[in-house]
């Protein structure tokens, strides 16, 4: 019997499969919390949360922004005078007035105006998302690691305080999947991706 185990180890170790114990960590059980400015405007965040339906371990990138201390542009790339870079894929029907510019054609709503939970008509898919919200007088811009919307919402509806603000009043989502990227251009070096691959990126530039 010790043999036969042994062979199965040595088989394993051949084929290049590592043991449990040696797995790799996902980017949401690695997920370092940290803070930084934002281009004196706001703060920039890293942390890990619990969904509270599925249970999953979610990674978030959030830059909670003074809402009248930016302006925002539509590009196909990051840009070197961007506080934040947020990756804008097809989405539903929402369109979303920033100052500077319009974006449409995204969503759905995590949280609905007026901060109703929306229906998500069954939906438990669980892909990297990344989401615009509104708290007061902050904004809040939101990536994660792959995360359903029904946890996304209840964690945003619930424990606000997590993304530093009081209650979030509205959220939609600027992207989904494997194209969801932010990045954020902190004090202490970027938080985030280094570069977003979509059709469309949302800038949030320091107002001059």
């Amino acid at each position: 019997m010790r043999i036969a185990s042994l062979a199965i180890a040595v088989l394993v170790v051949a084929l290049g499969a590592p043991p449990a114990y040696a797995q790799t960590a996902t980017p949401a059980a690695a997920c370092e919390r940290r803070e930084a400015t934002l281009g004196g405007i706001g703060r920039a965040s890293v942390f890990a949360f619990t969904g509270p339906v599925f249970g999953g371990r979610v990674c978030a990138t959030v830059a909670n922004l003074s809402i009248d201390g930016f302006t925002a542009r539509l590009a196909d790339a990051t840009s070197s005078d961007a506080l934040v870079a947020a990756a804008v894929t097809a989405g539903g029907d929402v369109t979303l007035p920033l100052e500077g510019a319009t974006v449409t054609g995204i969503g759905p709503y995590v949280v609905a105006p007026g901060g109703v939970f929306p229906s998500f008509g069954g939906d438990t898919s669980e892909v990297p998302r990344v989401v615009l919200a509104y708290a007061g007088q902050r904004v809040l811009v939101i990536g994660t690691t792959a995360v359903a919307l029904v946890d996304l919402a209840r964690i945003l509806r619930t424990e606000p305080d997590l993304f530093g603000a009081d209650a979030v009043e509205r959220a939609v989502v600027l992207a989904s999947g494997p194209q969801a990227a932010l990045s954020l251009r902190t004090g202490s070096g970027i938080y985030g991706a280094a570069a977003i691959a979509s059709p469309r990126v949302l800038l949030l530039i320091k107002r001059g």
